[in-house]
């Protein structure tokens, strides 16, 4: 054999073994998705996890995802132009964060209103997903398609020391961590200090004494390692929520086969229900796990519940307001919140 053939026979041996190497059947698409969350939360399990392995289910393989968690690919409110320049095919986008695109979306956060993680999500997603007011208003103009909502159970006010939070009173004064826009706005009316940063730097922040508290559910609490230094506790309210999309390009949707964006479609669908479901349990467990680690739970008095529902139904009305002023159809969207969540009593 000349050393020609025999270099020819080494080449195709070597390359059937990198053939025979491969997987058995390589998926068509792999989709890029970006969040800000750490990959042990909450919502990454029960959420994004539960949606990557529908979507490789009802896809037959065909589907594959890179996540980038944890701010790889940018800062939670940059996700949005990371998701529309394609740097990512799916982001982690809450319309609070970016408040200045999409201002109605924040319609989720309001306080009050709905009593569990499921009310709020499927309410929610009844809007923004395709077709939907919110789709119609804000994402689709914004280049991106809504795959599934979060919105966390009812955050509570959870704070750092025991003796001194004990009553509805004490919230005056008090420096609180809260999301931008509605939260704010009940926090001001309680006499308390609203105070902005990323759920990763409140950690830090109430440890250091820089804030006294931050509204939040008892899940995210868990997943930031805030049970750690958490001492007291709001129980059984609702100051808002945090209302999330994971939203994928307009363009790259557009680019997929039919049966790639059905797979999408249903599990999407599955996903917001799913997760929901899950929050509403994990928050229970987690309220009595706290309580038996010694954090006190607070419960307000019928009257000063009477107080904050005021308050709540105020911080609505001025929320609305103030985007109808700017030539938005906030009354037509929480009106339409409001009676998607009437549906599901």
């Amino acid at each position: 054999m000349s050393t020609l053939s025999r270099r020819l026979g080494l080449l195709a041996g070597a390359a059937a073994l990198a053939i025979a190497a491969l997987p058995a059947s390589a998926a068509d698409v792999t989709l890029k998705l970006a969040d800000s969350l750490p990959a042990g939360h909450s919502i990454t399990k029960n959420a994004t996890h539960f949606f990557f392995d529908r979507v490789k289910t009802l896809a037959g393989g065909k589907v594959e995802f890179q996540h980038f968690p944890a701010e790889q690919l940018g800062k939670a409110k940059d996700l949005l132009s990371v998701t529309q320049t394609g740097l990512a095919d799916i982001g982690y986008i809450v319309p609070s964060y970016v408040s200045e695109k999409m201002p109605l979306g924040a319609v989720a956060e309001l306080p009050g209103g709905f009593a569990s993680s499921c009310e709020g999500a499927k309410a929610f997603w009844s809007l923004a997903k395709p077709g939907g007011l919110l789709d119609t208003l804000e994402f689709k103009p914004n280049g991106v398609r809504v795959l599934y909502v979060v919105a966390l159970s009812p955050y509570q006010a959870v704070f750092s020391e025991k003796a001194g939070f004990k009553s509805f009173d004490d919230f005056k004064g008090r420096k609180i961590r809260s999301n931008p826009g509605p939260m704010e706005l009940g926090l001001r009316n309680l006499g308390a200090v609203p105070i902005r940063m990323t759920p990763p730097e409140i950690f830090d922040a109430m440890t250091k004494g820089t804030i006294d508290g931050a509204l939040l559910p008892f899940t995210s609490t868990v997943s930031y390692s805030l049970d750690k230094v958490v001492k007291s506790s709001t129980i059984g309210q609702n100051f808002g929520t945090v209302g999330i999309t994971y939203s994928i390009n307009l363009n790259k949707w557009n680019a997929l086969p039919k049966d790639v964006q059905d797979a999408l479609t249903k599990a999407g669908d599955e996903t917001v229900s799913h997760a929901c479901a899950r929050f509403d349990t994990e928050e229970g467990e987690l309220a009595k796990k706290l309580q038996s680690e010694g954090v006190l739970m607070v419960k307000f008095t019928p009257e000063q519940e009477k107080i904050l529902a005021n308050n709540f139904d105020e911080v609505s009305k001025d929320w609305a307001a103030n985007l109808q002023k700017r030539g938005k159809p906030a009354d037509k969207v929480l009106e339409a919140f409001r009676a998607a969540i009437a549906a599901q009593r």
